[in-house]
């Protein structure tokens, strides 16, 4: 089926189901319709109107100027399990994508899996977290630090918005007693003052004089009774902040805190130089516990990160270490009940005691005291005759001179 519409030149023919092409018409009618613009618009109009009347005649501009492009679907497909994917059709729906049989299913390590936790022992030395927001964060480093000691379990008490000026929310040197009766913990762990720039309830302005000698009170107060506990208690002091104003402020609890601490013979561990750069300022990123460059902090410059929480139980780990002992070694769980603490596989033994060492003789021409154990009797001297050090120091009789020697004073020479 054709259609042949002619307007001057050029005839517009369009076959059903194929492209529309312009084909030259009469020679003869060119002058008519280049003489009369009116018509050559008409002309082109109408021949751009049945160009684009359907899209299937002609997809692009290009396809115009240039003549149509086959467009031609991928055969060369494959799905999962080997066989080539035909292309789709009109009559048969395009195939689904095939799913992996049973034994050709990869199974590829998942990143961060959770791994085997070692269950923590009935007996397990309790370690409190206790203090604001900055002591939740430490508990989950804590926690990440001694997930393969069964001996160690760490309680986080942390209350995110208290501190020691909001008494009316959380009283700490009120509290702390009770909390320590009830849960029994070998060492109490405080972390505690970003919550704490503000004024007291009876109008106290922060850091003045009132308001520092109410606040060490309060501090005074904590110290106390976790003292009559007699638990001992490790006192981790603030970062440093994105804001320059609470970096200032906590710059000064924490020497209000070491003070405190060292006076009550409890622990003080500084953090401030893991979270600042090498010109001592605020930054978001530095080295985590494995040397790599991480991201420490929060958007905020307040929150800490997975790693920064991780760095941060980092400085707090070491001292725990000394005072829980071999409660902290992955192998306490192989230790029988009542076995010595020197069972437990690569425990140091307790150094020997050494009252004195015996001399190395300068008549021992290898310098190593000889082959004799230490304390043992000193081996009778062969013959009666003086060393050569004996006669010249007790004696004055200096060695005989040997031919070549700087001490050989014959003459004439030999």
């Amino acid at each position: 089926m054709k259609q042949m519409i002619g307007f001057g030149r050029y005839r517009l023919r369009s076959r059903v189901g194929s492209r529309p092409a312009l084909l030259p018409a009469c020679p003869a009618a060119a002058p008519t319709l280049l003489r009369s613009p009116s018509l050559l618009a008409i002309a082109i109009a109408l021949a751009g109107t049945f160009l684009f009347i359907e899209h299937a005649t002609a997809r692009t501009l290009l396809d115009m100027l240039f003549g149509p492009r086959i467009y031609r679907e991928n055969t060369d497909r494959l799905i999962d399990d080997g066989r080539r994917a035909r292309p789709p059709s009109k009559s048969r729906p395009p195939l689904k994508r095939a799913r992996p049989r049973p034994d050709t299913v990869r199974t590829s390590p998942v990143p961060n899996s959770d791994a085997p936790i070692q269950a923590k022992l009935p007996d397990a030395k309790p370690v409190l977290v206790v203090g604001d927001f900055m002591a939740g964060s430490l508990a989950e480093g804590l926690d990440a630090a001694f997930i393969d000691a069964p001996g160690v379990r760490v309680i986080d008490k942390a209350d995110g918005s208290s501190g020691f000026v909001r008494s009316d929310h959380r009283d700490w040197p009120a509290s702390i007693g009770e909390m320590i009766a009830k849960e029994k913990p070998a060492v109490v762990v405080i972390m505690i003052g970003a919550n704490d720039r503000q004024q007291f309830s009876d109008g106290k302005v922060l850091l003045t004089d009132d308001w520092t000698k109410e606040y060490q009170a309060r501090m005074n107060g904590f110290l106390d009774a976790v003292k009559k506990a007699g638990q001992p208690v490790v006192w981790v002091g603030q970062p440093a902040f994105k804001s320059k104003s609470i970096t200032n402020d906590v710059l000064a609890f924490n020497e209000f805190y070491r003070n405190a601490t060292e006076k009550a013979g409890g622990t003080f561990v500084d953090v401030w130089d893991g979270f600042v750069d090498q010109s001592g300022n605020f930054t978001l990123s530095g080295f985590d516990v494995s040397g790599q460059t991480a991201r420490l902090r929060n958007n905020d410059g307040i929150g800490m990160t997975a790693a920064g929480k991780r760095k941060l139980a980092f400085y707090v780990e070491k001292p725990l270490r000394q005072m829980l002992g071999n409660a902290t070694s992955p192998d306490i769980a192989a230790i029988k009940p009542g076995a010595p603490v020197q069972a437990l596989t690569g425990a140091p033994g307790a150094p020997a005691k050494i009252d004195r060492l015996a001399p190395v003789s300068l008549n021992d021409p290898e310098l190593d005291g000889g082959t004799d154990l230490l304390g043992a009797a000193p081996r009778p001297a062969v013959g009666g005759d003086k060393s050569a050090r004996d006669r010249l120091v007790i004696d004055g009789v200096a060695p005989e001179g040997q031919p070549g020697r700087v001490n050989d004073f014959s003459w004439p020479k030999q």
